[in-house]
């Protein structure tokens, strides 16, 4: 049975979406009149600033968080505590966490206003402010400020595997710091188990649209961005250029994937090659201990902020505080707030069902199988750039978006997503399991099946329900195949949250975004408590 539904998940959701997308993307590069052309390239590669500002995007935004989130990482191995903050940083999806860093650290956000209030240096809002509104830079903060609980939950998992404690008790008695032994033995291997959450990671950066869209620049902006804007556009020049854009992007992806796989490499060679000379300073861990706190203090102050914005009537700089708080905003966008509620909650909802059902599935086939590694096929759909893959669903189903079966492309394009995420998050907790456990209830005439489910399965509740809500939040944040595949016929809160915010209007904006950061923190909550639970059961 399992091998069987491992086939059908394989089928339609991993095989049927990138195969079809890349098929489909390919055919229509061919077309006559809308395929790629030597001259549309030409023009393409002549418009540099989008394609070097994806290139910053894609390798700075991704290399900061890691090595920020490395740098983090020790801290838990004394206070494992600190993980339980993860979860709502976790939850809060990545234009709801933009709308609130623009909201509390714009030129005209809080904390400017806090700061005038104080020192009076800024009656006017700065226009030297080092993070403007739209600008390259605050895509990159929000990206990595967003990324970084992924990475630390990612490396959490991969500290649980390995004998770090000994590993730097062993490099002390050889006389290196507690930190040297952590960057110099510790780092490498994680960096070498992190090869395809940073991959992820890459290319989410890459190919990110609705965070460019809503804080970036638009002169110029990244090439995801403008790839995004040509394919509405419907003259053949506009199609060409989305095609061949779809195209570059997916020669990036390549190259930058490429060298990610050599990323453990470039360390080994860069960093531990050096010889140690200084001594790293005793107070890094108390530093590390103060960048967990701001992060938390930061997340929090964001959602303060979006509630008293979406409460707000007036809010005039350089006010600290809004001239009156009323509910008349949300009682008069309720009737509009309702459907895309609906719409994402439904979608989220039965979507990471499917997703993080079938992550089991696979797991427990690769268990059968004792294969305990990431199996990269799995992931398949994060290594490639969102909007050529969704550009090919697209021109695969175009026929069938007039015909009322939006709602289902748009539902299934969400699990193909909340598969990966559900599989990348369970996957540490699955493979690490003791079949002992399995084999005494085996002994005790359970059969194979009855074990799992009564042993087994009830065992992992907890790890099921971390893979459960990330896949959720996933899914909440899903903006490009909402958009291209619902034809704006599927509203949801992100993308609508995209389309009032971009334009500027960050009053409405923030009742969008904070509904939008309250379904997947209600989910979190929940598994917060099935966390407390377990442990009171086991203590």
């Amino acid at each position: 049975m399992v091998r069987t539904l491992s086939i059908v998940v394989w089928l339609l959701l991993i095989i049927l979406p990138v195969g079809s997308g890349v098929l489909f993307l390919l055919v229509t590069s061919f077309d006559p009149e809308t395929g790629v052309n030597l001259v549309a390239l030409t023009e393409l590669l002549a418009d540099y600033d989008s394609i070097a500002s994806s290139l910053i995007l894609a390798v700075a935004a991704p290399l900061i968080a890691c090595y920020l989130a490395l740098w983090m990482a020790p801290v838990l191995l004394k206070n494992a505590r600190l993980l339980q903050l993860l979860s709502p940083l976790l939850s809060i999806p990545h234009v709801a966490f933009a709308v609130g860093l623009m909201l509390l650290m714009s030129p005209s956000g809080w904390l400017i206003r806090l700061v005038e209030s104080v020192s009076g240096m800024f009656p006017a809002p700065s226009a030297g402010w080092p993070l403007p509104e739209k600008s390259l830079l605050t895509v990159m903060v929000v990206l990595i400020l967003k990324e970084l609980p992924f990475l630390l939950l990612m490396i959490s998992a991969q500290l649980k595997q390995l004998p770090v404690n000994s590993w730097v008790a062993q490099a002390q008695s050889y006389g290196y710091s507690e930190r040297q032994a952590w960057w110099r033995i510790v780092t490498p291997e994680l960096l070498r188990r992190l090869t395809l959450p940073m991959a992820a990671v890459i290319i989410y950066s890459l190919s990110v649209v609705d965070i460019p869209l809503l804080v970036g620049s638009n002169t110029p902006g990244v090439l995801a961005q403008r790839v995004y804007e040509w394919s509405f556009q419907f003259s053949a020049g506009s199609q060409i250029k989305a095609i061949t854009g779809a195209w570059v992007l997916l020669a990036i992806a390549l190259v930058l994937l490429l060298i990610n796989a050599r990323h453990y490499a470039f360390y080994r060679r860069f960093v531990l090659g050096k010889k140690v000379t200084q001594p790293v300073k005793p107070n890094t861990h108390k530093a590390s201990r103060y960048t967990w706190i701001f992060l938390g203090v930061l997340s929090l102050g964001g959602i303060v902020v979006l509630a008293i914005q979406s409460l707000a009537t007036h809010w005039f700089y350089p006010n600290l505080w809004p001239a009156e708080l009323t509910l008349e905003r949300w009682q008069t966008e309720w009737d509009y707030l309702t459907e895309p509620a609906v719409n994402s909650f439904w979608l989220a909802l039965l979507s990471t069902l499917l997703g993080t059902l079938a992550a089991i599935a696979l797991l427990q086939r690769q268990r059968q199988k004792a294969a305990a590694s990431f199996y990269w096929p799995v992931l398949v759909a994060l290594f490639i750039p969102q909007v050529p893959l969704v550009l090919g669903w697209q021109r695969l189903v175009g026929g069938q978006l007039s015909s009322g079966w939006q709602a289902w492309w748009v539902f299934w394009s969400h699990a193909v997503y909340t598969l990966p995420y559900a599989y990348l998050v369970l996957h540490g907790a699955y493979t690490r399991f003791n079949e002992q456990w399995l084999t005494r209830a085996q002994s005790l005439g359970y059969s194979y099946r009855a074990a799992w489910w009564r042993i087994m399965l009830p065992m992992l509740k907890q790890p099921i329900a971390v893979a459960f809500a990330v896949a959720f939040s996933v899914s909440i944040a899903q903006y490009l195949p909402t958009q291209w595949l619902g034809q704006g016929l599927t509203p949801t809160l992100t993308t609508e949250a995209v389309s009032v915010a971009s334009g500027g209007d960050w009053r409405i904006g923030s009742l969008y975004a904070l509904l939008q950061m309250l379904l997947p923190l209600v989910v979190f909550i929940a598994v917060g408590l099935i966390r407390t639970k377990s442990y009171a059961e086991h203590s």
